[in-house]
């Protein structure tokens, strides 16, 4: 099969990584990938090695013609089998092309609850007519595919759950002195980390409240915090505002995640909106526990008392009480690692969710929308 794979932009974020470790698996099942970004990345580019890249246009803008008449023309020039859509602005572009072009089948992949992002009733009734057009969703998660089917009144029997396959990249141990040495820590500290963007959603401030009292109780426990955003400039100055300097660390983009989880005691979230939390199962696959906030489907990757700590109503002190613990108590963090990696090669191999697209697409190709999970 040839699969056009649809992101909005060629970068290290969510979706993209997502549909970046989908395409490699299913390059190695010997599919054609066309990996397309919306707009131009100039920096950090997101790439799949083996796979054709092509971006529409050079800059986001909210509606453009030229990038519709860019995407008609690939798809006309390429003539995939099947295209998958990879985040919102690729469904709303997607959605305009496909007037223009052969029937094809589409499919979207949900990776968080979309109801948290429909607010209004006219951007409800928007998304419930674009989604018209689209011939089947693959939601991450069993919560985020119900979400979908009520908030959307999307057919049920249009929608499947296909977990997110985790690549297993094993990294030493010994890289841990490094990190903490490249964050100007003491070989005595050790260290929870936090991935993702800096955003409202991803609620930064509550990590430094938490953080803010747990340095009361043992200046030896840290945070760092990776990751660019619209809040970028905005936390560091809290830092300083709380006088944290020296027990939170701010790195911008990395592209070495997996080291760096490896070397962490301890993985948190403090997010306010999520689907089902990749960076969770990305951690568990090097061992690492986690502690997150109770939201969207979390608890469909975190394992209260068996991989991590999930905490209800953002409590600050329950929050801190469970990172102190995970960081104080080796024999707990290496029980609770275990555990996790254990739940991540049974639940969320690569290969075997690559092959459940694999069918998904060729069901669609013949003409039938029946459900996977």
């Amino acid at each position: 099969m040839k699969i056009l794979q649809l992101v909005t932009k060629r970068q290290y974020r969510g979706a993209e990584v997502f549909a970046a470790n989908l395409s490699k698996e299913l390059l190695l099942l010997g599919h054609d990938i066309i990996f397309v970004g919306l707009y131009r990345n100039d920096s950090n580019i997101l790439e799949v090695p083996g796979a054709q890249h092509e971006d529409l246009v050079k800059a986001e803008k909210t509606f453009s013609t030229t990038l519709i008449k860019n995407l008609v023309k690939l798809i006309k020039r390429e003539r995939p089998d099947v295209i998958q859509c990879n985040g919102s602005d690729t469904l709303k572009f997607m959605v305009a092309a496909s007037f223009f072009t052969s029937s094809i089948p589409i499919t979207y992949r949900n990776i968080s609850m979309i109801s948290a992002w429909l607010n209004g009733s006219l951007k409800t009734f928007i998304y419930r007519k674009m989604f018209k057009r689209i011939d089947h969703v693959t939601s991450v998660g069993t919560e985020a595919a119900e979400d979908f089917a009520v908030a959307l009144q999307y057919p049920r029997e249009q929608i499947s759950v296909i977990r997110r396959g985790i690549p297993q990249k094993k990294i030493e141990h010994s890289s841990r002195a490094s990190i903490k040495e490249d964050f100007g820590m003491k070989s005595e500290d050790r260290f929870a980390v936090h991935i993702g963007n800096f955003s409202i959603e991803k609620n930064h401030e509550f990590l430094l409240e938490v953080f803010g009292e747990i340095k009361k109780i043992n200046n030896h426990l840290k945070l760092v915090l990776v990751g660019n955003g619209v809040l970028f400039e905005k936390i560091k100055n809290s830092i300083k505002e709380f006088n944290l300097q020296e027990t939170v660390f701010v790195t911008g983009f990395r592209n070495d995640i997996p080291e760096i989880l490896a070397a962490a005691h301890c993985f948190v979230l403090s997010s306010k909106v999520e689907g089902v939390p990749g960076v969770i199962l990305e951690a568990a696959a090097q061992k690492v526990p986690a502690v997150a906030t109770n939201v969207g489907g979390v608890k469909e990757v975190l394992i209260n008392d068996h991989t991590g700590f999930i905490i209800n109503d953002f409590n600050r002190e329950k929050f801190a009480e469970k990172v102190i613990e995970i960081l104080t108590n080796e024999a707990l963090q290496l029980k609770l690692g275990s555990n996790a990696k254990k739940m991540v090669e049974k639940d969320f191999d690569p290969v075997k969710n690559a092959i459940k697209f694999e069918d998904l697409y060729r069901n669609l190709m013949s003409g039938s929308n029946v459900a996977h999970s």
